[in-house]
């Protein structure tokens, strides 16, 4: 009795081995079937019809070898109409159906998130979705149930949401030079995330993102830290035609469905370029000692905004000449881009009548309550016509006289 009680035990104590020896062998087949584990903490969720929740979903690599998980979601007949889908925090929100897996500490295990936010006239009740991850030919499941309740059951103690701040809302500038405004970002959550961000600039406005300080790196993204900020540039440039007045701006700072808005305001005063030039287009001119010479000049205005008061002065000229202007004032030069033509002044230039022929200098200024404008100008010199026959005369007289005088002598 007692050798084949001795020898029963062995029995049993050698099939609990086989039997242990079976399940941890299975469970590596299974494991390397699959290649992956699925973990989800929380699968009872109590929330309201005005709530939102994000449910943490955990994949691990379970093999030495690369796995890719597709991911699928067995939603509630109930859910129809609610937004329910797995996300991926690091890219801001935005739908994840695929997961690869490496091998690397870094990359063998990824967290994503089961977005759950009920829909319109969502009923409360009990609701069951189904996590599906397949990879392999095996595929896990993980029920997740939901209890909804009416109203709003998280409590709102500005957790989890984005501020945006600014000292200086509103800019002033001239039209095709930059404006930058210094804005706070701030992530008050308990995760890190990717904010996305968007801005709104009237049409044919420069307006780009910079960090702080790397002005020179265009952004359209920035991660944050939990319960962290970041300081970024918001610049814009309005262009050189952009009328004088305000041009309201929107920035917007987004993570998911989450989306902040910063109202700003640029007030462009405008731009200022006075012009002057011939019709000719050509800084020389001819005249005749004694004699007017009338030269019509264009006037216009490059900028973006009026000119006013405009005068024109002589700024330097040969001592006696005489130059005037017509009209010799413009009260308010409208921008080109505006009037589509220039305003058109004639300058007579008179010199005194025994002015030695040649080149002269004379230098002419528009100059307006904004801008002035300067212009330097060649004058050539004439003698008059009735002169030079005059001198023809006295020569032809000249040569009359000698050829007169050789005949006396010859005679002699």
């Amino acid at each position: 009795m007692n050798m084949f009680g001795s020898a029963y035990k062995k029995f049993i104590l050698l099939t609990f081995l086989i039997g242990i020896s079976f399940m941890l062998f299975a469970g590596v087949a299974i494991a390397q079937q699959g290649g992956f584990t699925l973990h989800i903490p929380f699968t009872g969720i109590e929330m309201g019809t005005e709530d939102d929740v994000n449910v943490d979903v955990n994949l691990r690599n379970a093999t030495n070898n690369d796995v890719e998980v597709t991911l699928n979601l067995e939603r509630d007949p109930k859910a129809n109409n609610w937004d329910v889908r797995f996300i991926s925090s690091q890219w801001g929100g935005f739908g994840v159906n695929r997961v690869r897996l490496g091998t690397g500490d870094e990359n063998r295990e990824v967290a994503i998130n089961l977005h759950i936010k009920p829909g319109e006239n969502a009923e409360p009740g009990n609701y069951k979705f189904v996590v599906k991850a397949s990879a392999n030919g095996i595929t896990k499941e993980y029920p997740v149930f939901v209890h909804l309740k009416g109203g709003k059951v998280a409590v709102d103690s500005g957790a989890g949401k984005l501020e945006l701040e600014t000292k200086y809302p509103v800019l002033e500038g001239a039209a095709g030079k930059s404006l930058s405004f210094e804005i706070k970002v701030k992530n008050n959550s308990d995760k890190d995330a990717v904010v996305d961000f968007v801005t709104v600039a009237p049409s044919g406005w420069n307006a780009y993102v910079t960090p702080r300080w790397e002005t020179e790196k265009r952004v359209n993204s920035i991660k944050i830290a939990s319960n962290s900020s970041e300081t970024l540039n918001f610049t814009v440039v309005p262009p050189i035609e952009s009328e004088k007045g305000e041009y309201p701006l929107e920035f917007h700072a987004k993570v998911g469905d989450s989306d902040v808005k910063l109202d700003l305001k640029v007030i462009v005063e405008g731009t200022y370029k006075l012009q002057i030039a011939p019709e000719s287009r050509r800084l020389n001119f001819d005249m005749v000692a004694g004699k007017e010479s009338q030269q019509v000049f264009y006037v216009w205005n490059e900028g973006s905004a009026p000119i006013e008061n405009i005068s024109f002065l002589v700024a330097s000229k040969p001592e006696d000449w005489e130059i005037t202007f017509k009209p010799d004032k413009i009260g308010v030069l409208e921008p080109l881009a505006k009037t589509e033509k220039p305003e058109i002044v004639e300058i007579t230039f008179k010199t005194p009548e025994r002015t030695i022929p040649g080149d002269y200098q004379v230098v002419l200024t528009a100059a307006g309550d904004q801008d002035r404008k300067s212009i330097e100008l060649r004058a050539t010199v004439k003698v008059p016509t009735t002169w030079g026959w005059i001198g023809v005369g006295v020569i032809v007289i000249v040569i009359a006289l000698l050829f007169g005088i050789f005949a006396k002598l010859k005679r002699r």
